[in-house]
Protein backbone atom coordinates (compact mmCIF):
# COMPACT_ATOMS: atom_id res chain seq x y z
CA UNK A 1 0.00 0.00 0.00
CA UNK A 2 1.49 3.34 -0.97
CA UNK A 3 2.10 5.98 1.71
CA UNK A 4 -0.07 9.43 1.38
CA UNK A 5 2.90 11.12 0.58
CA UNK A 6 3.23 9.18 -2.53
CA UNK A 7 0.66 8.92 -3.39
CA UNK A 8 -0.19 12.91 -3.79
CA UNK A 9 3.03 12.72 -5.52
CA UNK A 10 1.23 10.84 -8.40
CA UNK A 11 -1.59 12.29 -8.15
CA UNK A 12 0.21 15.60 -9.28
CA UNK A 13 2.12 14.19 -11.82
CA UNK A 14 -0.98 12.90 -13.51
CA UNK A 15 -2.85 16.61 -13.45
CA UNK A 16 0.03 18.17 -14.72
CA UNK A 17 0.12 16.00 -17.30
CA UNK A 18 -3.51 16.14 -18.49
CA UNK A 19 -2.68 19.71 -18.03
CA UNK A 20 -0.09 20.03 -20.45
CA UNK A 21 -1.81 17.72 -23.42
CA UNK A 22 -4.90 19.78 -23.11
CA UNK A 23 -2.67 22.82 -24.42
CA UNK A 24 -1.13 21.15 -27.00
CA UNK A 25 -2.62 21.95 -30.83
CA UNK A 26 -5.53 19.43 -31.93
CA UNK A 27 -3.97 16.72 -34.19
CA UNK A 28 -5.13 15.21 -37.20
CA UNK A 29 -5.41 11.09 -37.49
CA UNK A 30 -2.15 11.51 -39.34
CA UNK A 31 -0.52 13.86 -36.62
CA UNK A 32 -0.34 17.10 -38.31
CA UNK A 33 -1.40 20.37 -36.18
CA UNK A 34 -4.93 21.58 -37.51
CA UNK A 35 -4.63 25.42 -38.58
CA UNK A 36 -8.07 26.97 -38.22
CA UNK A 37 -7.27 30.49 -37.82
CA UNK A 38 -10.30 32.40 -35.41
CA UNK A 39 -12.08 35.55 -37.01
CA UNK A 40 -11.27 37.99 -33.99
CA UNK A 41 -13.96 40.93 -33.74
CA UNK A 42 -10.90 43.48 -34.15
CA UNK A 43 -10.26 41.26 -37.44
CA UNK A 44 -13.53 41.09 -39.15
CA UNK A 45 -14.58 44.61 -37.97
CA UNK A 46 -11.15 45.80 -39.91
CA UNK A 47 -12.12 43.94 -42.95
CA UNK A 48 -16.00 44.94 -43.02
CA UNK A 49 -14.81 48.94 -42.33
CA UNK A 50 -12.14 48.23 -45.73
CA UNK A 51 -13.65 46.40 -47.74
CA UNK A 52 -16.76 48.69 -47.58
CA UNK A 53 -14.66 51.67 -48.54
CA UNK A 54 -12.72 49.39 -51.36
CA UNK A 55 -15.68 48.05 -52.76
CA UNK A 56 -18.08 51.07 -52.66
CA UNK A 57 -15.17 53.23 -54.65
CA UNK A 58 -14.88 50.36 -56.93
CA UNK A 59 -18.81 50.18 -57.81
CA UNK A 60 -18.93 54.23 -57.60
CA UNK A 61 -16.36 54.40 -60.49
CA UNK A 62 -17.81 51.75 -62.93
CA UNK A 63 -21.81 53.67 -62.72
CA UNK A 64 -20.41 56.57 -62.99
CA UNK A 65 -17.98 55.21 -66.14
CA UNK A 66 -21.10 53.29 -67.42
CA UNK A 67 -23.49 56.20 -67.12
CA UNK A 68 -21.55 58.64 -69.10
CA UNK A 69 -20.77 55.26 -71.79
CA UNK A 70 -24.78 54.93 -72.01
CA UNK A 71 -24.99 58.39 -73.40
CA UNK A 72 -23.38 57.03 -76.23
CA UNK A 73 -25.40 54.04 -76.78
CA UNK A 74 -25.17 50.47 -75.34
CA UNK A 75 -22.28 49.44 -77.26
CA UNK A 76 -20.36 51.87 -75.64
CA UNK A 77 -20.87 50.80 -72.63
CA UNK A 78 -20.31 47.45 -73.08
CA UNK A 79 -16.21 48.44 -74.20
CA UNK A 80 -16.17 50.19 -70.86
CA UNK A 81 -16.87 46.88 -69.06
CA UNK A 82 -14.50 45.31 -70.88
CA UNK A 83 -11.74 47.37 -70.94
CA UNK A 84 -12.17 49.77 -68.06
CA UNK A 85 -13.58 48.00 -65.54
CA UNK A 86 -10.52 46.06 -64.96
CA UNK A 87 -8.09 49.51 -65.10
CA UNK A 88 -10.71 50.17 -63.01
CA UNK A 89 -10.62 47.59 -60.06
CA UNK A 90 -6.78 47.92 -60.70
CA UNK A 91 -7.03 51.69 -59.78
CA UNK A 92 -8.76 51.24 -56.49
CA UNK A 93 -6.99 48.34 -55.01
CA UNK A 94 -4.23 49.46 -53.20
CA UNK A 95 -0.90 47.92 -51.12
CA UNK A 96 -2.02 44.14 -51.12
CA UNK A 97 -5.12 44.72 -51.18
CA UNK A 98 -7.47 43.04 -54.66
CA UNK A 99 -10.56 43.81 -55.94
CA UNK A 100 -13.17 42.79 -58.66
CA UNK A 101 -16.56 41.27 -59.41
CA UNK A 102 -17.65 37.58 -59.82
CA UNK A 103 -20.89 36.01 -60.98
CA UNK A 104 -22.02 32.45 -61.99
CA UNK A 105 -23.08 33.52 -65.25
CA UNK A 106 -19.78 35.49 -66.52
CA UNK A 107 -19.34 37.66 -69.82
CA UNK A 108 -15.49 37.68 -69.24
CA UNK A 109 -14.47 33.96 -67.87
CA UNK A 110 -12.35 36.14 -65.65
CA UNK A 111 -15.11 36.95 -63.56
CA UNK A 112 -16.46 33.51 -62.79
CA UNK A 113 -16.90 33.11 -58.63
CA UNK A 114 -14.63 30.46 -57.44
CA UNK A 115 -13.09 29.47 -54.46
CA UNK A 116 -14.40 31.64 -51.02
CA UNK A 117 -16.23 33.74 -53.80
CA UNK A 118 -18.46 31.11 -54.80
CA UNK A 119 -19.36 31.11 -50.94
CA UNK A 120 -19.71 34.55 -50.59
CA UNK A 121 -22.52 34.60 -53.71
CA UNK A 122 -23.80 31.16 -52.26
CA UNK A 123 -24.81 33.15 -48.88
CA UNK A 124 -26.77 35.73 -50.95
CA UNK A 125 -28.31 33.50 -53.53
CA UNK A 126 -30.23 31.56 -50.07
CA UNK A 127 -30.73 35.08 -49.04
CA UNK A 128 -32.33 36.63 -52.14
CA UNK A 129 -34.33 32.94 -52.75
CA UNK A 130 -35.94 33.50 -48.89
CA UNK A 131 -37.12 36.64 -50.05
CA UNK A 132 -34.42 38.93 -47.89
CA UNK A 133 -33.75 42.13 -48.93
CA UNK A 134 -30.11 42.60 -50.24
CA UNK A 135 -29.48 45.77 -50.03
CA UNK A 136 -26.66 46.62 -47.39
CA UNK A 137 -25.84 42.60 -47.11
CA UNK A 138 -22.63 41.90 -46.80
CA UNK A 139 -20.39 39.09 -46.63
CA UNK A 140 -17.13 39.04 -44.20
CA UNK A 141 -14.54 35.79 -43.75
CA UNK A 142 -10.92 35.63 -42.62
CA UNK A 143 -9.69 33.16 -44.90
CA UNK A 144 -6.94 30.47 -43.77
CA UNK A 145 -3.97 32.49 -44.75
CA UNK A 146 -5.15 35.43 -42.33
CA UNK A 147 -6.05 37.75 -45.05
CA UNK A 148 -9.72 39.08 -45.24
CA UNK A 149 -12.08 38.25 -47.43
CA UNK A 150 -15.56 40.56 -48.61
CA UNK A 151 -18.25 40.85 -50.58
CA UNK A 152 -21.60 42.97 -51.43
CA UNK A 153 -23.99 41.51 -53.82
CA UNK A 154 -24.68 43.13 -57.41
CA UNK A 155 -28.25 43.23 -57.93
CA UNK A 156 -29.68 44.03 -61.93
CA UNK A 157 -30.73 47.99 -62.17
CA UNK A 158 -32.15 49.75 -65.04
CA UNK A 159 -28.23 50.54 -65.64
CA UNK A 160 -27.74 46.73 -66.55
CA UNK A 161 -30.74 46.02 -68.18
CA UNK A 162 -29.54 47.22 -71.51
CA UNK A 163 -26.79 44.58 -71.83
CA UNK A 164 -27.49 42.08 -69.44
CA UNK A 165 -31.71 41.58 -69.81
CA UNK A 166 -33.21 39.28 -71.61
CA UNK A 167 -31.96 37.92 -75.18
CA UNK A 168 -34.73 38.28 -77.10
CA UNK A 169 -35.27 42.11 -75.84
CA UNK A 170 -31.53 43.28 -76.55
CA UNK A 171 -30.66 46.02 -79.23
CA UNK A 172 -29.17 44.43 -82.90
CA UNK A 173 -26.56 46.18 -82.04
CA UNK A 174 -26.11 45.14 -78.41
CA UNK A 175 -26.28 41.39 -79.93
CA UNK A 176 -24.18 41.81 -82.69
CA UNK A 177 -21.09 43.55 -80.32
CA UNK A 178 -21.54 40.71 -77.56
CA UNK A 179 -21.60 37.52 -80.50
CA UNK A 180 -18.05 39.22 -81.53
CA UNK A 181 -16.48 40.04 -78.53
CA UNK A 182 -17.98 37.65 -76.27
CA UNK A 183 -19.01 34.17 -77.96
CA UNK A 184 -19.69 32.08 -74.69
CA UNK A 185 -21.02 34.69 -73.13
CA UNK A 186 -23.48 33.68 -70.69
CA UNK A 187 -24.23 37.32 -68.74
CA UNK A 188 -28.13 37.85 -70.74
CA UNK A 189 -31.39 37.13 -69.22
CA UNK A 190 -31.62 38.79 -66.01
CA UNK A 191 -34.97 41.20 -64.88
CA UNK A 192 -34.86 44.28 -63.09
CA UNK A 193 -33.78 42.89 -59.14
CA UNK A 194 -32.20 39.70 -60.48
CA UNK A 195 -28.94 38.96 -58.44
CA UNK A 196 -26.75 39.33 -60.89
CA UNK A 197 -23.16 38.46 -58.83
CA UNK A 198 -20.58 39.79 -55.97
CA UNK A 199 -18.04 42.89 -55.80
CA UNK A 200 -15.05 41.82 -53.92
CA UNK A 201 -12.36 42.83 -52.29
CA UNK A 202 -9.66 40.42 -51.03
CA UNK A 203 -7.55 42.20 -47.75
CA UNK A 204 -4.00 41.87 -46.29
CA UNK A 205 -3.87 39.94 -43.09
CA UNK A 206 -4.03 41.90 -39.49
Amino acid sequence: MLDPARSLSLVLIMFVGNACKADEPAKTPAGTPLATPVATPDATDAATSEGKRVVGELKRRLVTRLTEALAGGPVAAIEVCGTEAPAIATAVAGAGVTVGRATRKPRNPANLASDWRADALAYFEQQHAEGKKLDGAIWVRVLPSGRAAYAEPLVISNLCVTCHGPTDALAPDVKQVLATRYPGDQATGYALGDLRGIAWAELPAR
